[in-house]
């Protein structure tokens, strides 16, 4: 099959032809998946800003409605538990490496803990010196905001990782709700409050909505989808030319 256009004639042979069209259609509609994705993407990370930027609700009414909870902010009445506090290893911020420190609430007329994210601090190479943890809180009831979230987690999970140690505080890799509440001898809520960054007693704190990518990657990922069509099209369309010309 010969085709003619400006000037120039191509030879196509039809069985190659028909597996260019293929590719090049697969590339094509890979490159409109990903700038799909990256709508919705764009879309869910904007309605979790929104949730944000919400007034602090009661937690126990707030997990009674159902719905997503993530990323709401929550009013929680009770005492810290300071003596069983953990340290989630192994998170860098900014290229440095530290930890989360988590600390039991009680709840006031709940017999679940809230496992209470008060911020990064930086941690020794050495992990026999940890840092200093322990403060005093007012005494009496608490009242503190934060906002619900999972757990942190991180890139490479070693076997092991969920296991805290055995003095306090605890070092723990990953948080493993049956085994932690297993360790405190009490059952926890299956989440983590971050305390919020106007919050007394915490940390380095500057919570962000976490996902695995970001709109941006995806937009990335199209362009490579799309330059790989057209770099596919003058390719064939150059063989095809050279092919007829040296015949």
């Amino acid at each position: 099959m010969k085709l003619s256009f400006l000037n120039y004639t191509w030879k196509i042979n039809f069985i190659p032809f028909i597996v260019f069209i293929a590719v090049l259609v697969l590339l094509l509609r890979l490159g409109f998946w990903q700038l799909d994705r990256a709508e919705v993407k764009r879309a869910h990370m904007i309605a979790q800003q929104e949730k944000m930027l919400l007034p602090p609700v009661a937690l126990i009414p707030l997990l009674a409605a159902g719905g997503d909870w993530r990323y709401k902010k929550v009013q929680l009445r009770g005492h810290y538990d300071i003596a069983h506090q953990f340290l989630v290893d192994n998170q860098t911020i900014n290229g440095k490496l530290g930890g989360f420190v988590l600390t039991p609430f009680v709840l006031t007329g709940n017999n679940k803990l809230v496992l209470v994210n008060r911020g990064w601090v930086a941690m020794s190479k050495d992990r026999q010196k940890l840092p200093d943890i322990d403060f005093k809180p007012p005494s009496g009831e608490l009242v503190l905001s934060g906002m619900l979230n999972h757990f942190p987690g991180v890139g490479l999970v070693l076997a092991g990782a969920d296991e805290p140690s055995d003095s306090w505080p605890s070092v723990v890799q990953i948080i493993n709700d049956v085994k932690i509440a297993k360790k405190l001898n009490q059952p926890i809520f299956d989440f983590q409050v971050q305390l919020l960054p106007d919050q007394p007693d915490g940390y380095a704190r500057d919570w962000q909505i976490n996902t695995r990518m970001p709109p941006e990657k995806h937009i990335a990922y199209a362009v490579q989808w799309f330059a790989l069509a057209v770099t596919l099209t003058l390719l064939i369309l150059w063989i095809s030319c050279k092919k007829y010309k040296d015949e």
